[in-house]
């Protein structure tokens, strides 16, 4: 009973502590997915963007380059290209989902944006401009409350790839290409996808689960049941299938304890010992065999128990002897019991193998005392056990002090 409690808070434990896991892994795993979706999203944005910036290098040439007195282009766009660039950018750039676009010098100077108002700034701690400049382009994505769009139509809550790729001529670095590309549409996908990816690994979670705590439930309860039969074969004898004597003499321990600390009042501090040996058990040996004698002892509990209580409690003692403790019983009800006993035993031949054998007990029986303590208490039911062999066997005697012993 005890091991099967160990065992449910133990399956609770695991319950609990692979629902927080699950929790943990889901969480994680939705976080994970979720940023491998939105990297994918911004790969293929950052591409398209690339693409984008170098054809507008080509395409739009007359208007973002202009000679320097090397005859070498640089980036520069005029003053009177701007309503027109505007305009071309507009037509060409919406339909690849372009939304903004700046245009960066060398130096960092902003010298175009489809925002009027910030041309003309210069942004020296741009990390990212920087970083193009160099000639390595880079994307991130933004959440935007709102955003002008090149139709100078307003959106809200926009997810935008804010792509900075360089703008090369015959090999040459001019500027930066800051490219605004409205990603909105893939918010949608992106969540599908990372639930349906969640829902698959939950599924999977729970399987892998519920395979798991099946084995180790089996396992738990194979161990349980190992450690039930080490307990029987700690406290059982092997051959009777009753207490063994380590067994026996600790509870005998406790219930002479119990009844010390009660004293005599009224029946809870009584105890009684009952010591019963078989009469003539090396006879039973010699004339039918080892076999048949184990077989007797097998038995005999069988003809004990009806006479007891629920609360007695029954030992082998040793060999052939058994003793019983009698809790709550003076002398007089420990008699009454030994005699139940004696006459169960004796009344009906034990059966073994093809053979019915006959077999006869000897009872000796003592009380406790405040004097007294176990191992002298046994050693009077011991002594009242020889008396009984003495005086014919079959017998119950009952140990009386010296002075008061009368001869049965």
């Amino acid at each position: 009973m005890k091991a099967d409690k160990n065992i449910a808070s133990l399956v609770r434990l695991l319950i609990i502590l692979a629902f927080l896991s699950g929790i943990a892994i889901i969480a994680l795993a939705g976080f994970g997915m979720h940023r491998i979706y939105s990297r994918q999203v911004i790969r293929m944005a950052e591409k398209q963007s690339i693409l984008i910036g170098r054809l507008l290098a080509e395409q739009q040439r007359d208007a973002l380059f202009t000679p320097n007195e090397a005859q070498r282009p640089q980036l520069q766009i005029k003053p009177a290209y701007i309503s027109w660039l505007n305009q071309s950018l507009s037509d060409s750039l919406h339909p690849f989902d372009i939304v903004k676009i700046k245009i960066f010098s060398p130096d960092t100077t902003l010298i175009y944006s489809t925002d009027n108002t910030i041309i003309g700034e210069v942004n020296p701690q741009n990390k990212r401009l920087l970083e193009a400049l160099d000639g390595a382009s880079n994307s991130q994505l933004e959440v935007k409350e709102a955003m002008r769009d090149l139709k100078n139509e307003t959106a809200f809550d926009v997810d935008v790839v804010e792509t900075y790729t360089p703008i090369l001529l015959d090999g040459e670095i001019l500027g930066v290409f800051e490219l605004y590309m409205d990603v909105t549409q893939f918010r949608k996908e992106i969540g599908d996808g990372t639930l349906q990816s969640l829902l698959l690994l939950s599924a999977i979670l729970l399987l892998v689960y519920l395979i798991a705590f099946s084995i180790a439930r089996s396992s738990m309860r194979q161990v349980s049941e190992a450690e039930e039969r080490l307990r029987n074969l700690a406290m059982i004898d092997a051959l009777t299938g009753i207490f063994n004597r380590g067994e026996l003499m600790m509870r005998a321990e406790k219930e002479m304890s119990r009844a010390l600390r009660h004293g005599p009042d009224g029946g809870n501090g009584e105890l009684s010992l009952i010591m019963l040996d078989i009469d003539n058990f090396k006879q039973v040996n010699d004339v039918y065999g080892h076999q048949a004698g184990d077989e007797v002892l097998r038995q005999m509990p069988d003809r004990i128990k009806p006479g007891l209580r629920l609360y007695d409690i029954l030992g082998r003692y040793g060999g052939e002897e058994f003793l019983i403790i009698l809790p709550n019983a003076d002398l007089a009800s420990a008699r009454i019991v030994a005699e139940r006993i004696r006459s169960a035993v004796a009344d009906k031949p034990f059966a073994i193998a093809e053979q019915s054998l006959t077999v006869n007990i000897s009872l000796g029986i003592a009380g406790i005392s405040p004097e007294s303590n176990l191992t002298e208490t046994i050693n009077l039911a011991d002594q009242a056990l020889y008396r009984a062999k003495k005086n014919g066997r079959n017998r119950v005697e009952s140990y009386q002090p010296p002075e008061t012993e009368q001869v049965r």
